[in-house]
């Protein structure tokens, strides 16, 4: 009776193995395929309810040490080393990225990823809040306007009213504003931003004419009449006969 039990319950264990072996079996040919696709960056998409492949947004931005948000929602901070953040497997739609940083007027824009594709936004200043000027009764710098950035790619166009991009070597020119009040000067703060007056206020604004513009007022003065130092990356204002200059404004 003892072999028969032991005959029979090495029986049923060998039958066991065998089930869960099986089970095993097919539970692998049954997620294999999904997790090749995940790691590959497919997707089910509620919404459409098909499957797609993931995209990105790629952010650089200048100072360090930003927070990313993505449909008002955080995902993280750029690096404190490369002052940049890959946000990977973003299923492909629009959405509302902002950029903040503790002291500093925040970026937004609406960005589109696309499937396997990565959209990128490498170009964001933030601009300081609470711009501090004093007054100097040193003399003013020698500068001398430049309707060519620095890189030499692109040229301001602009009237009274209106302010235009042009691309030279890509033949092609972009509208960027327009304002009911007469445009003053227009310098370029750095590659990709302006820094100009309209009427007495003084404002930043970029370039990059996706969705909304970013465009902050940084300071008002009376009839201003503007100086930009891209040496020293300060801003000079005479008003009233009166100088000031503002602390550096490029981080």
């Amino acid at each position: 009776m003892l072999g028969g039990r032991t005959s029979k319950n090495r029986f049923m264990n060998k039958k066991t193995r065998t089930i869960l072996f099986a089970i095993c079996v097919f539970l692998f040919a049954l997620t294999a395929p999904s997790i090749i696709l995940y790691s590959q960056g497919y997707r089910f998409d509620f919404e459409t309810r098909k499957v797609v492949q993931t995209g990105g947004l790629y952010f650089k931005v200048a100072p360090r040490s930003a927070e990313v948000y993505l449909n008002s929602k955080f995902k993280n901070t750029t690096s404190v080393f490369t002052s940049s953040s890959l946000i990977e497997n973003l299923l492909p739609k629009t959405y509302y990225a902002e950029i903040k940083k503790d002291g500093y007027y925040s970026w937004q824009k609406t960005l589109t990823v696309e499937e396997r594709r990565v959209t990128e936004a490498k170009n964001i200043t933030l601009i300081p809040q609470n711009i501090n000027f004093t007054t100097t009764s040193s003399p003013l710098p020698k500068i001398t306007g430049n309707a060519t950035s620095s890189d030499g790619q692109k040229v301001i166009e602009a009237d009274d009213h209106e302010i235009w991009i042009s691309f030279p070597k890509e033949e092609k020119k972009i509208f960027l504003t327009r304002f009911s009040e007469i445009i003053g000067k227009i310098f370029w703060l750095n590659d990709y931003y302006l820094i100009f007056n309209v009427g007495d206020k003084l404002k930043v604004a970029e370039i990059d004419d996706r969705d909304r513009l970013n465009v902050v007022d940084i300071a008002e003065f009376k009839n201003p009449e503007m100086f930009w130092d891209f040496s020293s990356g300060k801003l000079y204002v005479l008003s009233e006969k009166v100088l000031s200059v503002s602390k550096n404004l490029l981080p």
